[in-house]
């Protein structure tokens, strides 16, 4: 009956953690983009990087990038510093205070033809830190570390069911 309890238990926390997202969010899109965004979800007033990798499928060496920042209130024609890479371009921003929560999707294009979107989430500033005493706050928006940590909640309640099985079966056959 322990084994039964033990395994209807385990399979609700492996179901919250499906449900909760966890696999979309550690198994990450379908093929690499050339375009990236740190951090990503970002804030409204905060830095924000747009890196671009132009030899992406391109025949030409790149000279310049553009970021399009016209829907996050930026100028539309944001130009892009050459990176540490041949071919790789990145642009430093600071959202403004006021873009509200949501998904964004800028353009950015680079001269040898190559144009990717740089998509990812903004998210609201979190509230006021609570007054714990520490004079520390966090400003993490992302959830994935929680879902990651509750997998690893149902690994050990398995193996803890599993050990306790064997000892108590030891005990019986005794």
């Amino acid at each position: 009956m322990r084994l039964v309890r033990c395994a209807a238990a385990i399979a609700g926390l492996i179901t919250v953690v499906l449900l909760s997202g966890a696999p979309a969010a550690l198994a990450g899109g379908g093929g690499p983009s050339p375009a990236s965004v740190f951090p990503n979800p970002s804030t409204p007033g905060t830095s924000t990087t747009f890196t671009i990798d132009c030899s992406t499928g391109a025949d030409t060496p790149c000279t310049s990038a553009t970021l399009d920042g016209s829907s996050l209130g930026l100028p539309a024609q944001i130009p892009m510093q050459p990176g540490s890479q041949t071919d790789m371009f990145v642009a430093t921003v600071v959202l403004p205070s006021s873009l509200a929560p949501g998904t964004y999707s800028p353009e950015i294009t680079c001269s040898n033809g190559v144009s990717a979107t740089a998509t990812f989430i903004v998210k609201a500033v979190p509230g006021p830190a609570p007054a714990t005493g520490d004079g520390t706050t966090s400003t993490a928006t992302d959830t994935s570390l929680t879902n990651v940590g509750l997998g690893l909640l149902g690994a050990g309640a398995l193996a803890g069911c599993v050990m306790l099985r064997r000892r108590w079966s030891g005990r019986s056959s005794s």
